[in-house]
């Protein structure tokens, strides 16, 4: 499994969404550290709980700006981060069914999501956030 670090290349120039961008990755190392642990499966469960916390919260943010600055891409955008949260829903799902393997699978999976998603999609309003003047 691929372990992902934060660089200056994922910045999308607004401090307020790149530290909810590295708080990710911190999400992503400690699930990382979880899968390693001897105890898994209360660990993973934590992380779960704050993956699913802090993307709801995280995707607000992003919306909230998208609505106020009326940003072009508002619903092909809005409707990728629903797509992410039905996947993490299931994760999540298949984790209170008793299957802790999911996590490596998660975790592989959230971390080409996440580098992707930043470096295609949220690299896209780049400019629209700056035009507003958030940085």
């Amino acid at each position: 499994m691929a372990h992902i670090k934060w660089t200056d290349e994922y910045s999308v120039g607004v401090e307020l969404i790149d530290e909810q961008h590295k708080h990710f990755f911190g999400l992503l190392d400690e699930m990382f550290e979880a899968i390693s642990s001897l105890d898994t499966g209360h660990k993973i469960g934590g992380v779960i709980a704050k993956l699913v916390a802090h993307t709801a919260n995280h995707f607000a943010t992003e919306e909230k700006y998208f609505e106020e600055f009326n940003y072009e891409y508002t619903e092909d955008h809005k409707e990728r981060h629903r797509d992410l949260a039905a996947t993490v829903a299931d994760f999540e799902s298949r984790y209170h069914e008793g299957d802790v393997e999911m996590a490596s699978e998660m975790v592989e999976f959230l971390e080409g999501w996440i580098i992707g998603h930043i470096m295609e999609t949220d690299k896209k309003y780049v400019d629209c956030f700056h035009e507003h003047g958030l940085c």
